[in-house]
């Protein structure tokens, strides 16, 4: 049997899982479905890097073709905390002739050969770092950063998502399903999709406070290019551009009323739907009492597209720093997709 042996911290991958009961401390979630414990020991030992047996290659492939479902989807599991080594060995197999084992290794596939997940990472390591620093003493603001990478499925998002709310006045659902937040696009009316969190929900308080980075991992189909659109809203100001359109059509606008609070600027490239875009939104409270969001566009994939954009915003026109959402707003036409939102506070 080929078994491949690897660190903690080398193995992390995009795989998601069903995060723990708690739901309220993200960290612990997400060093469960990396296969960390969480006592002091395996938290040291972890952040060092220490090797552990990995997956039984071959024992996992054997298993995605189990007949029951709990067992393919462990078995997939294990072949995704391989990481690049198995992503190398599966290369080298031969196709099965189950069509449910080619399945599976196709997504297993895709997961492993996408683009670094380097949010998850930086996450891990946070998540392992507090904890050792505050002991006993866990923080409602998680150390000063948030990490949601949608692990736990949701067929039909409800009112609610973990620390989230969903609001729908578009009448299109919401669904989390393989690791993604997604919004359809196929019916309903002209509106919003929004996944928002709110700062008494995390960090707990008025406000995410005068600084802080918002980023995530976002994009859609290309259906209906121009006549739908997709960002990160702070406060009541989106940041958002149109996937599928040539340029992107870039502009800050208001949530409420829809207002352009700029003028629609070309990204320098055309916001394709085989990988997600990466979006940052950095804010900052200036001397005077307004606010400055500035924000980084980079094109996913092999493209090596990069748009930077900044405004300066008053008090009124942004509203209180107390939301950020993902959202999808416009007519009918393609799906839109999120997933690795990052929150740190500066």
């Amino acid at each position: 049997m080929k078994a491949i042996f690897v660190g903690i911290l080398g193995v992390m991958t995009c795989a998601l899982a069903a995060p723990g009961e708690n739901g309220k401390d993200w960290r612990e979630d997400l060093l469960r479905d990396e296969g960390i414990g969480l006592s002091r020991d395996a938290l040291e030992k972890a952040l060092k890097g220490e090797p552990e047996n990995g997956p039984d290659l071959e024992e996992s492939y054997r298993k995605l073709g189990a007949g029951d479902f709990a067992g393919r989807e462990a078995a997939q599991k294990e072949l995704l905390r391989g990481g690049s080594p198995a992503l190398k060995w599966m290369r080298s197999v031969e196709p099965s002739s189950d069509p449910e084992v080619r399945r599976r290794v196709g997504e297993i596939m895709a997961l492993l050969g996408s683009a670094s997940c380097k949010e998850r990472k930086f996450a891990v390591t946070h998540a392992i770092e507090s904890l050792l620093a505050e002991g006993d003493e866990r923080k409602a603001d998680t150390g000063g950063v948030f990490y949601e990478w949608f692990g736990e499925d949701s067929g039909k998002l409800g009112e609610d998502y973990r620390q989230f709310s969903f609001s729908n006045s578009a009448g299109r659902p919401g669904k989390i399903s393989d690791g993604r937040l997604g919004f359809g696009g196929n019916a309903g009316e002209d509106g919003d999709q929004r996944l928002i969190l709110k700062s008494q929900e995390w960090p707990g308080g008025e406000s995410f406070g005068d600084s802080f980075l918002v980023s995530a991992k976002l994009g859609g189909e290309s259906k209906g290019a121009g006549a739908w659109h997709l960002g990160i809203t702070v406060g009541r100001v989106r940041a958002l551009y149109h996937p599928g359109m040539n340029g992107g059509s870039f502009r800050f606008e208001e949530i409420d009323t829809g207002r352009h609070l700029t003028r629609m600027e070309s990204v320098g490239f055309t916001p394709g739907e085989k990988a997600l875009q990466w979006m940052s939104v950095g804010v900052q409270r200036l001397a005077d009492g307004e606010i400055s969001l500035d924000v980084t566009l980079e094109e996913g994939g092999k493209g090596k597209g990069h748009f930077e954009i900044s405004v300066t915003l008053t008090k009124e026109q942004i509203g209180d720093l107390n939301q950020i959402s993902l959202d999808r707003s416009g007519r009918t036409g393609g799906d839109a997709f999120f997933d690795d939102l990052l929150i740190k506070i500066r």
